[in-house]
């Protein structure tokens, strides 16, 4: 494959592109650039790779764009006929933005880079520049974006109205922080942990105490008892912990009856 794009001056039979980082469906990229050279390049990478791509000849559309598509990688060119790549990823980080940002351009200047990095972009590129080394730079950003979605998924719990932060021993419910003991947090954490599942009182005292004393079933019912009255504190507000009678508790999520919407609903009259 021969390139006549001015910012890769890769020859036949020196790139070969290596499989995919991600799998096609959760990567994506967001080019914003004018130059069709570099479109069309990123466009060719990303076919060849399964990754998605959207382009963008102005900043305004990368904007739009990238609140829209929550890309997992945005190539942004500094200069841009509408406004600076700056003021794109300053905007970008303003409007709540976390997409990763590969800056390029064809500006030396050390300062422009020192600006890119302090408003919000994760790395930088001059042209002109190999075609593998812009490979190799978007494959190392999506590896971190790939590791960061599994510490994410490792350290928090997500249920409907409902989220257990690990990291944090933060249990939030909507909009507000629940306040936990240890102990009441321990219990929701090795219940939610097998979500669905039912869960024998024994084996609950044991991973919560670490022992498996036969009076400790009184304190964990008093537990139980206390931190379902603070993850569900309206009766007709959604259920998480249920009691399997004879058998232990299972933590499933199910909607309260302030939730349930009538599939008839009476007309007035």
């Amino acid at each position: 494959m021969t390139q006549t794009i001015s910012v890769s001056p890769a020859k036949a039979g020196e790139w070969e592109p290596p499989a995919p980082t991600l799998p096609a469906a959760s990567a994506k990229l967001l080019v914003v650039d004018d130059d069709p050279a570099m479109l069309q390049l990123v466009q060719l990478i990303a076919a060849e790779n399964g990754y998605s791509v959207d382009v963008a000849a102005s900043g305004a559309l990368g904007l739009r764009l990238a609140i829209e598509e929550e890309p997992d990688l945005i190539l942004l060119d500094l200069v841009l006929p509408d406004m600076s790549g700056v003021d794109v990823c300053r905007r970008l980080r303003a409007a709540g933005v976390t997409s990763t940002v590969l800056m390029i351009s064809c500006l030396h200047d050390a300062d422009d880079v020192v600006v890119g990095l302090e408003v919000g972009a994760d790395d930088y590129l001059r042209k002109p520049f190999e075609v593998r080394e812009l490979l190799a730079r978007i494959n190392a950003r999506l590896r971190r974006v790939r590791y960061a979605r599994q510490d994410e998924a490792q350290d928090r719990l997500s249920f409907p109205g409902l989220v257990i932060d690990l990291a944090r021993h933060e249990v939030r419910q909507d909009e507000r922080t629940v306040s936990l003991t240890p102990t009441e947090f321990g219990i929701l954490t090795a219940l939610a942990r097998n979500a669905g599942r039912v869960i024998p009182r024994p084996q609950l005292i044991a991973d919560v105490w670490r022992r498996r004393e036969p009076y400790q079933v009184h304190s964990l019912d008093a537990h139980l008892y206390r931190l379902r009255r603070k993850i569900q504190p309206k009766p007709d507000g959604p259920h998480y912990i249920h009691v399997v009678i004879g058998a232990g508790y299972r933590f499933e999520y199910q909607p309260g009856r302030d939730q349930l919407v009538p599939q008839h609903p009476q007309r007035a009259r």
